[in-house]
């Protein structure tokens, strides 16, 4: 304690020398060397309270006029000290934070290089801060401006990361700037990245990645305008081209065009038949070099079926090796994930995730192939019928319930062809309570359901002996469903909203709590903070769990944002339509099997009727009354 009193004591010793000496006599370099010291040492001061309510003081006395300095170090040093106290409390109506703000933009211009770098670095730090927006927003033209002047000059990463953060604060705002934006970044793209190709550059190639992340939040702010997708679809297709068909030279920049692929396929309506160019090269870039990309590749392809499905269809790749339907495109991927050891489940779910698109986007169209789902799908099956976790099983479930709703007849023809429909389904209903998910018990509902479409005498023996488990499954799984989205509905709260009631708000800690002489210096606030500032990334997030031993595979969902056509559908009004139609059709069999159900299952199957011609009169009454 006595050291660090001292230490601070002879930096504030200096700096009011400097202060109080004539132009002439001003030692620059010690004053530089007395900051560095006071920065360097920012963590510890800031967190402990006598010396936090200090440092508002230092900064407007002995940093604020260094950025109008004549000696560029000294420049350079005070925009180096924003960053480092950038979480200084300010005590009094904002006008100190102003100052600071329109001293870093000023030094974005600066005659010396280093200085607008640094500049650039330290307004990441400021634009958090309350107040920041009404003095940054009215210049963010001249901002972005001044940002890519310095992009061109000098390939660094950090410059390109203060440009997303400054993006990422005016998403909402950067719209009329958006094809300039991109047209920018892919330009600084392409000279960061012949830059580190070149030169072997590290900080090149690395900016060159935080240049596609831009990208990426640029058509985040932009996505809802599908008419400026169009816009820059043309700018941007050219950039992604490059990186899936250059035989993995840069692999290293994969991820990033597949999340722009993603944005310019998930949100345009309609597919242009340039963008559809991509779609054999994402095939060859798994196929050869890519093969661990599989999970970043799913959502992009479940875009292309669902949004083109007939040009998905007819479509065909002309390979060095044959001309290939984008079907069987498909079909290899998913077989060369299920069938490779090397591939976790979590791989495999993503890629059984594909058939279940191509069944629900696909109507009557894809029989011929309903064998080869079939064959991959119920062969990992029996692999997983005795894990311990069932989420690959319950993906496989998607998968044949996907393929029931489609064509139950078909399907259950190619189960009995295998001889394994009795013990596929006991296996499924004992697993229908682990499924916790939307998607597998909607996919469990709608697939059971669709087997009561067909006469009793067309099912297979092994199916009729189970029906009224099949049917017990069916009614309560569906009733189970409305009723949570009922509970939903009524607590305003959804999945994610209900799990952050659950688990409470994070604890960062207290970031004037201070620090004991012996014990190392951490802050969680100022890390969660930093991490905020710099835009970490999900994957930066499970990357590290991995690397700490902390990863659980099996706690992915792949499921979570998948979309379809059967998404209108209601599971209740369907299963009710099936079985009411099926009763009146077949009565004396369907009387056999409400006499084989306990009077609970009897009692809810009643319940389902009454609940589904509910739902009819209360969608009529919203239909007339909109009218």
């Amino acid at each position: 304690q006595d050291v660090t009193q001292n230490l601070l004591a002879r930096m504030t010793e200096i700096l009011h020398r400097y202060n109080n000496s004539p132009v002439e006599q001003k030692n620059h370099v010690e004053k530089d060397g007395a900051l560095l010291t006071f920065g360097s040492l920012a963590k510890p001061l800031l967190a402990t309270p006598k010396y936090a309510t200090e440092i508002e003081g230092l900064l407007i006395t002995s940093v604020f006029p260094d950025f109008n300095s004549p000696i560029a170090f000294l420049r350079y040093r005070a925009c180096w000290m924003v960053q480092q106290f950038s979480a200084v409390t300010w005590t009094d109506d904002g006008t100190n934070l102003k100052k600071l703000l329109e001293f870093v933009l000023s030094r974005l211009s600066d005659p010396a290089l280093p200085v607008q770098i640094e500049a650039s670095k330290a307004l990441r730090f400021l634009i958090e801060a309350d107040g920041a927006d009404e003095a940054l927003l009215p210049v963010l033209p001249q901002l972005l401006t001044e940002y890519f002047r310095i992009m061109n000059e000098i390939g660094n990463d950090e410059v390109v990361s203060a440009l997303q953060v400054l993006l990422e604060k005016f998403g909402e705002h950067i719209e009329p700037h958006a094809v300039q934006l991109v047209t920018q970044l892919s330009q600084a793209f392409e000279q960061y990245c012949t830059a580190g190709d070149d030169q072997d550059d590290d900080d090149a190639a690395l900016a060159a990645a935080q240049c596609l992340e831009c990208i990426a939040t640029v058509l985040k702010g932009v996505c809802s305008q599908e008419s400026m997708l169009k816009k820059l679809e043309p700018l941007l297709l050219p950039l992604v081209l490059k990186i899936l068909g250059d035989d993995g030279d840069f692999i290293e920049y994969l991820e990033c065009a597949l999340d722009i692929l993603t944005f310019l396929t998930y949100f345009q309506g309609q597919l242009s038949q340039q963008l559809w160019q991509c779609f054999p090269l994402i095939y060859v870039a798994f196929d050869q070099w890519a093969y661990d990309y599989l999970n970043m590749m799913v959502p992009c392809l479940q875009s292309y079926i669902s949004k083109s499905p007939q040009v998905f269809l007819t479509g065909a790749a002309t390979l060095p090796e044959a001309t290939i339907s984008y079907v069987n495109l498909i079909i290899s991927m998913v077989t060369k994930t299920i069938t490779n050891d090397r591939a976790s489940e979590m791989e495999c779910r993503y890629a059984l995730s594909l058939f279940m698109c191509i069944l629900h986007n696909c109507p009557n169209q894809v029989d011929v192939y309903l064998p080869f789902f079939n064959e991959i799908s119920l062969g990992k099956l029996g692999q997983q019928i005795s894990a311990k976790q069932a989420l690959t099983r319950i993906s496989v479930y998607q998968v044949l319930g996907s393929a029931l709703y489609y064509n139950p007849a078909l399907q259950l023809m190619e189960m009995e062809k295998r001889a394994v429909t009795g013990q596929v389904f006991m296996k499924w209903l004992q697993d229908v309570e682990a499924m916790e998910k939307w998607l597998p018990r909607k996919m469990t509902t709608l697939g059971i359901g669709s087997i009561f479409k067909l006469p009793t005498q067309s099912m297979p023996q092994s199916i009729v002996s189970i029906l009224p488990q099949l049917l017990h499954t069916a009614v309560r799984v569906a009733l189970m469903m409305k009723n949570e989205s009922q509970k939903k509905a009524s607590d305003g709260l959804d999945e994610d909203e209900e799990g952050d009631a659950a688990t409470g708000g994070e604890d960062v800690g207290d970031i004037d709590a201070g620090f004991g002489e012996d014990v190392d210096v951490t802050n969680a606030a100022d890390d969660a903070y930093r991490k905020a500032l710099m835009g970490t990334s999900d994957w930066d997030d499970d990357m590290a769990k991995f690397l700490m031993g902390d990863w659980d595979e099996d706690a992915e969902d792949v499921d979570e944002e998948y979309e379809s056509p059967l998404d209108a559908i209601d599971e209740v009004i369907f299963v009710s339509d099936t079985l009411k139609q099926a009763f009146t059709q077949e009565p004396g069999p369907y009387q056999q099997i409400q006499a084989a159900l306990p009077p609970e299952s009897v009692q809810a199957v009643q319940q389902l009727f009454i609940t589904a011609d509910n739902l009819r009169a209360q969608a009529s009454q919203q239909a007339t009354q909109q009218s």
